[in-house]
């Protein structure tokens, strides 16, 4: 997959801004600080994602004094042009696929698949239990569409099932039939989110050994509220023991909706053992490990985004990085100028320089 060209209009800190980009090619963009590079790659990744990396707020994302934000791009995917185009105005997104109107989120999320890193993703496993389900549930969605569609109608039945425990009789044949819904959802949702995350850290094993010279195991346990065996049997007996928890509180207390993600080395947390270093590994491990499946299932690559991604990596690690990359893959790397040309060598590569909102190729 590839942008072949990216339109910006009012998006952060670009008023007008137009750029052609090569495919199968590492683009380095270049800049001094607060110069708009991490800006280009949001609106990538809003592209992919349709939410900003860095804001819930899509609003936030305008530029100053402007009603609205523009992200037009021209991709390639199997060899196929098409053209997206997403207008933001008055908290409402209008989604655009060959000029024609996309009313659902979930028909444009995945269209552009994008995968990135940047300096914040370290606060993963650190974070609340919710934001590294999302990190599961959103690469998911963009290579599932029964997942998809699947995690929308348990998220609908949960709020249904909460709905009647907040009445004042309980109708006990619907919040049955309701239960039973979700029990269905969840057989789904947890053989998947499980069986992801399994190919997801045998990936990780293999590439984070390149970036150390220790022997470190990494792994992570997906954490839920009944054992996998059996699940349809277990699932309905959680509900029966909790259904009266569940009546007297007026709430669901067990789900998917509460399952956690322990990353380990070594068998222990990585929050407390790892060191920044080392959850910097593993964290990129991760992202070239979700590009490895991603081209297992889709049969082409994503687009890699890597915001900052040398600041704290030595010299080797920085060199292992680039020489790991696949050579068919678009790759977009931020950076204030701190990249050995000798690294990029066996590489298709060429830089843009962008200043305050402007962006210009430059000759190396």
């Amino acid at each position: 997959m590839n942008i072949c060209s990216l339109k910006l209009r009012n998006f952060r800190n670009y008023d007008m801004a137009e750029c052609v980009f090569r495919p199968n090619s590492i683009c380095i963009l270049e800049g001094k600080n607060a110069q708009g590079k991490t800006n280009l790659i949001e609106s990538i990744y809003y592209l992919s994602h349709l939410r900003s990396f860095r804001t819930p707020s899509s609003s936030s994302l305008i530029l100053e004094n402007q009603d609205f934000f523009m992200i037009q791009a021209q991709i390639e995917s199997h060899q196929r042009k098409e053209e997206l185009k997403i207008v933001s105005m008055d908290h409402e997104k209008h989604l655009y696929r060959l000029n024609d109107p996309i009313r659902r989120y979930s028909d444009f999320i995945g269209i552009v698949n994008a995968v990135l890193f940047c300096p914040d993703d370290l606060m993963l496993f650190q974070q609340s239990p919710k934001i590294r389900r999302r990190f599961i549930d959103m690469e998911l969605i963009k290579i599932s569409k029964r997942y998809t569609s699947t995690l929308n109608h348990y998220q609908k039945m949960l709020k249904e099932r909460n709905s009647i425990l907040k009445r004042e009789k309980v109708d006990p044949v619907l919040l049955e039939t309701m239960t039973e819904q979700m029990i269905q959802d969840q057989i789904i949702i947890l053989k998947q989110r499980v069986s992801f995350l399994e190919d997801l850290m045998e990936k990780t094993r293999a590439f984070y050994s390149y970036f150390t010279k220790e022997k470190e195991e990494v792994g992570a346990r997906y954490q839920t509220f009944v054992s996998m065996d059996d699940l349809e049997t277990n699932l309905r007996n959680a509900y029966k023991k909790s259904e009266m928890r569940d009546k007297l509180y007026k709430q669901t207390h067990i789900g998917i909706h509460k399952d956690d993600i322990d990353f380990h080395m070594n068998g222990i947390s990585v929050k407390e053992v790892a060191s920044q270093g080392q959850k910097r590994s593993f964290v990129l491990s991760m992202k070239l490990a979700l590009c490895q499946i991603i081209y297992e299932k889709q049969k082409e690559y994503p687009i890699l985004l890597l915001d900052d991604v040398f600041s704290e990596l030595d010299d080797h690690r920085c060199q292992k990085l680039i020489s790991i990359l696949p050579k068919n893959m678009q790759i977009f790397i931020t950076t204030t100028g701190n990249i050995e040309p000798f690294w990029l060598k066996d590489h298709k590569a060429y830089t843009i320089q962008v200043e305050n909102g402007h962006l210009r190729e430059v000759k190396k």
